[in-house]
């Protein structure tokens, strides 16, 4: 991956990975993810606040901000991440 502008192949790979920190963040968040049998509470929310994290840094990203893809899914997961988190 370049340093300067990403490629229109890398750009496609990091909504990819958006993509799957939204799945986990809303499997999560609907109590319907391994993680939650797998890790005690404190670690589930390290694993949210971690993708969450991810889709707020991502969302800074001049790539981001240029892209016409629809952001409704990331912004309510970054939501839902940390109103989880939060309870």
């Amino acid at each position: 991956m370049s340093f300067d502008t990403p490629t229109e192949e890398e750009i496609a790979a990091h909504f990819t990975a958006m993509d799957h920190s939204v799945k986990l963040i809303n499997a999560t968040v609907a109590d319907d993810s391994k993680a939650l049998t797998t890790m005690d509470a404190d670690e589930v929310k390290v694993m949210i606040t971690r993708n969450t994290g991810h889709l707020e840094v991502q969302a800074t990203k001049d790539w981001y901000i240029a892209s016409s893809n629809n952001k409704t899914s990331y912004n309510n997961a970054v939501a839902a991440g940390k109103a989880y988190v939060a309870a």
